[in-house]
């Protein structure tokens, strides 16, 4: 498979210095069996069941899609599997492999814990979105939005030094974006997506990433289904600055959400129970995966709603009189 995010000769450059994330153990055998024509699915189940992490994401999802039931799942099965679906199965695994991957000790201003903080809480808001817009399946999305920086890791593993020293300059994230591709070839977004294909993702997740820090359709995509994944994933890193960001971070992510909110036809008043949901997800995972010594998700400021309002008829009149 041809890369078409990055120089190939680059990627495999990075592969060879061993600087690129990559799965192990026996959550990549559970990748390889979910990617067979014909797996054998009771030896998948084993598997999977022996994986606390993995099989309780799985039974989370599929409670989320079977909310009506008088009694919810609490292991898995065939049916749990293929409800889910074998490829989210392998998205998932591939994810939570992942996220155990560390970063070097010399690049200093990276903050691994605060960067799986902010990665789970993207992927929680992508997931607690999705199950109320049903852009895409439920572990795809949170999936995307745990992958969605996995750049950044790879900058810090590739160029620690170099990296280290870029974090510690004020910049916008458009300048910082640009200033990684100046000094080292790639940035944060064009190797995410790159290393997403590389993994065998859909090319619609991996061009979601590629563009959701700043939201636009080319031309020549089909709608609405690719916007309204950029547009969630958008959705989900101002739920995450709110969520687990410092308080300055918290504050600038609040016109994000107001514009983020109806382009995905949601309404202010929706956005406190996505917030709720997003955040008891991720405090679960916090605790599970020791994220971070933060143990609340932060809470919503008072009247959001309102504020909400104002903040989006403040765009309105400014695209007005644009």
């Amino acid at each position: 498979m041809m890369l078409t995010f990055i120089e190939p000769t680059l990627f495999e450059q990075l592969r060879n210095a061993q600087a690129l994330p990559s799965p192990g153990g026996v959550r990549l055998t559970i990748m390889r069996m979910c990617a067979q024509d014909d797996p054998d699915m009771h030896e998948l189940i084993h598997l999977v069941q022996g994986d606390p992490a993995l099989s309780g994401r799985i039974i989370r999802i599929v409670n989320v899609l079977n909310a009506d039931r008088v009694r919810p799942i609490a292991s898995v099965s065939m049916d749990s599997l293929l409800l889910v679906g074998l490829q989210a199965v392998r998205q998932l695994a591939l994810a939570l492999s992942l996220a155990e991957t560390t970063a070097p000790a010399s690049c200093v201003n990276f903050k691994l814990p605060a960067f799986w903080a902010h990665s789970f809480a993207m992927a929680c808001s992508a997931q607690a979105i999705s199950s109320h817009t049903r852009v895409a399946p439920l572990g795809e999305m949170f999936t995307t939005g745990l992958l969605a920086n996995i750049g950044r890791l790879t900058l810090a593993s590739a160029h620690p030094t170099g990296y280290s020293a870029l974090l510690a300059r004020p910049l916008e994230p458009s300048a910082q974006q640009a200033m990684e591709q100046s000094l080292f070839g790639f940035n944060h977004l064009n190797i995410a997506a790159a290393l997403m294909q590389d993994w065998k993702i859909p090319d619609l997740f991996c061009d979601a990433v590629l563009h959701y820090e700043t939201p636009a359709l080319p031309q020549e995509w089909p709608v609405p289904r690719p916007l309204e994944i950029i547009w969630t994933l958008y959705l989900s890193a101002a739920m995450a600055e709110l969520g687990c960001g410092t308080a300055q971070v918290a504050e600038a992510a609040l016109p994000k959400v107001a514009r983020a909110l109806p382009q995905l036809q949601l309404a202010p008043h929706d956005f406190p129970e996505l917030y709720q949901a997003a955040g008891e997800d991720w405090q679960d995972w916090t605790q599970s995966m020791h994220l971070t010594a933060r143990t609340l998700w932060q809470g919503l400021p008072a009247q959001i709603h309102d504020q909400l309002l104002r903040l989006q008829e403040a765009g309105d009149s400014s695209d007005a009189t644009a």
